[in-house]
């Protein structure tokens, strides 16, 4: 039973779900002020978590923190102004 256990354990696919359900940062048309002209914009999906900082990082860091965190989030790489 426990290698049985173990087995399935095992062959769980190893996969990233912490963005699950969140689509990909795309320029995508916005229907609401798209009325004479299309207008676009930059939509996707945030991403953030925190965790311990490692001791090796925070011997180095000028002001020790305690926790880290990393962010990811959908950023427009140019704008334009447009009257709407």
């Amino acid at each position: 039973l426990l290698s049985f256990l173990l087995y399935i354990a095992d062959s769980y696919p190893n996969i990233d779900l912490s963005n699950m359900g969140c689509v990909e940062c795309t320029l995508r048309k916005n229907e609401l002020f798209s009325r004479d002209r299309p207008i676009y914009q930059c939509s996707g999906c945030c991403f953030s978590k925190a965790f311990p900082t490692p001791l090796s990082t925070m011997k180095t860091m000028t002001i020790p923190k305690n926790i880290t965190s990393e962010a990811s989030c959908c950023v427009a790489r140019h704008s334009y102004e447009t009257e709407v």
